[in-house]
């Protein structure tokens, strides 16, 4: 009679409850990474947004030494402020945005495949400059400015103006996408991208006129004002 030997400790697989055991706990990581990754990828793309601020910010320091003048914010044909920069960041004033002047986050340019890409309502543009500044005129400079460090200059928008306006404004579009906002985070709401059923503001990277960014919550209009507070 034969005598059937077993390696002791052997095993020939998992049984079904442990598979079951290891999907179920694979899919609970799942669930408690997931949120920490979206988190980290918008905190990237903020600073990312940030730096291409702090960009426009010294393009415009520099435009302003050469021309004793901040850029037109909205003066045709004169000219408009993401044309009269590029000069400043190593490209021809023909161009419009596009670069620096496009914002990680800003999910708006539809492709013919129905996807979005960054871009802004254009396509070129998710920023935008003071409306109280060089609007139908020009030579405002830094004299016209009694607190640079309270003065906004550049601003998260939706990419439609190529002004910014206050939340107190009728036409307010100071974009809250960043920190759990979206592409619909504005008062004036005009986005291509689909209306979510659920309107979340985040922060919005705001540059200064004394070079400074800053993520903001809000914007009254005392910070879009030349003038003292």
């Amino acid at each position: 009679m034969k005598t059937v030997t077993r390696a002791v400790g052997h095993r020939q697989g998992f049984t079904l409850i442990e598979l079951l055991v290891v999907i179920a706990l694979i899919a609970i990581l799942s669930s408690m990474i997931a949120p920490a990754l979206k988190s980290a990828q918008d905190k990237a793309k903020t600073i990312s947004c940030a730096n291409n601020v702090r960009q426009l910010l010294l393009a415009n320091q520099l435009y302003e030494e050469e021309h004793r003048s901040f850029p037109i914010c909205w003066f045709p044909p004169n000219g408009i402020w993401y044309r009269q920069l590029q000069p400043f960041l190593g490209r021809t004033a023909d161009r419009s945005g596009q670069g620096v002047f496009v914002c990680p986050s800003s999910l708006q340019k539809r492709l013919p495949s129905g996807a979005m890409e960054p871009g802004g309502f254009w396509g070129f543009l998710a920023y935008a400059m003071n409306s109280r500044i060089n609007v139908g005129k020009t030579g405002m400079n830094m004299q016209n400015v009694v607190q640079p460090a309270g003065t906004i200059m550049f601003a998260d928008t939706d990419g439609w103006d190529a002004c910014l306006y206050s939340d107190q404004d009728g036409t307010a579009n100071v974009l809250y996408r960043h920190r759990g906002g979206s592409e619909w985070s504005t008062r004036t709401q005009r986005q291509t991208a689909r209306r979510p059923s659920q309107i979340k503001y985040g922060r919005a990277n705001g540059g200064f006129l004394d070079g400074h960014v800053e993520l903001l919550s809000k914007a009254p209009r005392r910070l879009f004002t030349l003038e003292k507070d």
